[in-house]
């Protein structure tokens, strides 16, 4: 047991001298600059890449931005033309409203015109409820509304029409 204690010491001693004999030598200055002198260039090369990198993705980015704007713009229907053939001097008409697909992108629309029932009209907060009344005392009746149909079947925006009478039409 004692040589094993002996033994432990020694190599302890030797690693220690070692590690003096270590702690004395050093790289000259000249290597020393060389080195850093190169990790200075891997550095700055990495830079450099990182830099031509986000150059080309914030290009790529604003090229695919203008290419989806210009997509959209084109896809866009003028409502107010496509309307143009139901309007006449004897009507007046509300302002298109968004329904419920409004925001859903479409290609090609069609306006159609129809009868929807007055009650429509509170949903729109266009009249109160207590006032659809038809004259008769009864709730019910239609209005006529101009309504945007996509080319997926999904109404996109409503507009109420009212005709004018021969007095109003006059003025």
């Amino acid at each position: 047991m004692n040589d094993h204690g002996t033994a432990g010491r020694a190599l302890t001693t030797a690693f220690r001298a070692i590690a003096a004999e270590d702690a004395a030598l050093g790289a000259s200055p000249a290597v020393g600059a060389n080195v850093m002198a190169a990790f200075d260039r891997t550095t700055a090369a990495r830079r450099r890449r990182r830099a031509r990198m986000l150059d080309t993705a914030v290009g790529l980015a604003a090229v695919l931005v203008a290419a989806v704007a210009i997509v959209r713009f084109r896809n866009t229907p003028d409502f107010r033309l496509q309307t143009s053939d139901f309007k006449s001097s004897r009507e007046v008409t509300t302002a298109f409203m968004p329904l419920a697909y409004g925001s859903v992108p479409i290609v090609d629309g069609h306006v159609v015109r129809m009868e929807v029932p007055r009650a429509s009209l509170v949903s729109f907060g266009l009249v109160p409820e207590e006032m659809i009344d038809i004259g008769d005392g009864t709730r019910g009746g239609t209005v006529i509304a101009d309504v945007i149909i996509g080319d997926d079947g999904l109404a996109r925006a409503v507009r109420f029409v009212r005709k004018l009478n021969r007095k109003e039409s006059r003025r």
